[in-house]
């Protein structure tokens, strides 16, 4: 079949994770048997505790059904939680939206907002994988701000209004950001809602990665003054609850937002899962205790490992204040990202990800090191070969 036969806007997207994200499809290298995996995610040890996983299996039994918009239970779950800890009063009857992961909620978002020509900021490195796409199908332009490392990752506002123009629409943000792991500050956040009520600017504020902090909450741009009624605010359990493949996201903002972002998930996936629907709410109503233990166990290893990175001669590595992976820079080596995650599978035995090209352009001269599924054994023997292997340059 001729390629002219697809559609256009196909040459915006990234082929799925299983076939870029995991860099280990290096098809001329052999995976050695010994080597460490420095992944993200949640480790193998903190397993979902029983009251989520009951509730999955209750919903089993009780038979799989549609629940259009969410459960009103678990969307009133999340409103009570918006209050509570990110001081955001939403109506959950038509201001939450139950979507297929905070994927669904990213682009719903975007695709009821953005039109041609609309300018969106974002910034760089960043999630550009999972925010690009999504803005680029729609017709719109990304405006890919510096997140700099010498502020920790953080985007600087005075960045962000000096590339605003006429034409610029939204304003992306993540925090905790993936890959840097970088937290926007109080300051960082009023300023940015004032620049975005003075330019009247939309805000999408993703927070998929808040429990995995480990600084104070700085809180969220919903709950500043002017900004309820221009921002639409993302968070879901993947991250948060170790719910990946349960895949319950959701949106929460004004009611005209919701309203639309709802009709096109109606044409498209529909609803969202009634049997991660009820795991959902069991993990949100239930005891926290095991994530915020897991949590001190990834403060520990994430400090293990940077300060390890920090001692080897040629990788300078900032501290993340969330997520689940540090990334150091590593271009003082003369090699690319790509070259640099080849280079340390082949002779350490140690595996990294070196995804630039998913993250960013600013992200070359970086790779991403997980500390959070690795043990503090395997982080310190991941060390101590990358540091033998670098040696030999």
């Amino acid at each position: 079949m001729s390629q002219n036969k697809l559609a256009e806007r196909t040459r915006f997207t990234f082929p799925p994770y299983t076939y870029t994200y995991d860099s280990t499809r290096w098809d001329d290298l052999e995976i050695p048997a010994d080597t460490i995996y420095l992944r993200d995610g949640w480790s193998h040890e903190h397993s979902l505790p029983d009251h989520i996983t009951k509730a999955a299996k209750d919903a089993i039994d009780r038979g799989s059904r549609y629940i259009f918009t969410g459960d009103l239970e678990l969307r009133q779950a999340i409103a009570d939680k918006l209050q509570k800890a990110n001081q955001i009063s939403v109506n959950p009857k038509d201001e939450i939206l139950l979507t297929n992961g905070g994927s669904e909620a990213m682009f719903l978002s975007v695709w009821s907002i953005v039109n041609e020509g609309d300018e969106v900021i974002f910034a760089d490195p960043g999630y550009v994988c999972g925010w690009a796409p999504n803005v680029l199908m729609s017709g719109g332009k990304m405006l890919y701000i510096p997140a700099k490392e010498e502020r920790r990752f953080r985007i600087d506002p005075e960045d962000v209004e000096r590339s605003i123009t006429k034409r610029t629409k939204m304003i992306l943000i993540s925090t905790p950001d993936n890959p840097t792991g970088a937290v926007l500050n109080k300051n960082d956040l009023e300023e940015i809602a004032e620049l975005s009520i003075e330019h009247d600017l939309i805000v999408v504020f993703d927070e998929s990665f808040e429990k995995i902090m480990y600084r104070s909450y700085p809180g969220s741009i919903a709950s500043f003054p002017g900004m309820k009624n221009r921002t639409i605010t993302i968070n879901g359990f993947a991250k948060n609850y170790n719910m990946p493949g349960y895949r319950i996201g959701y949106a929460a903002g004004p009611k005209i937002f919701i309203d639309k972002m709802a009709r096109i998930q109606s044409h498209t996936t529909v609803s969202t899962s009634d049997i991660g629907q009820a795991a959902a709410l069991a993990a949100l109503t239930g005891p926290q205790h095991w994530v915020e233990e897991a949590v001190k166990v990834y403060r520990a290893r994430r400090d293990l490992l940077v300060e390890g990175l920090n001692r080897i001669r040629g990788i300078r590595c900032v501290k993340p204040d969330g997520y689940f992976a540090a990334f150091p820079k590593i271009d003082a080596f003369g090699m690319s990202s790509y070259e640099f995650a080849r280079y340390l599978l082949k002779e350490a035995h140690v595996k990294v990800d070196y995804s630039s090209r998913m993250e960013g352009v600013r992200a070359e001269g970086y790779v991403s090191m997980g500390f959070s599924s690795s043990s503090e054994q395997q982080i310190d023997e991941a060390l101590d070969r990358i540091s033998a292997a670098l040696e030999k340059l």
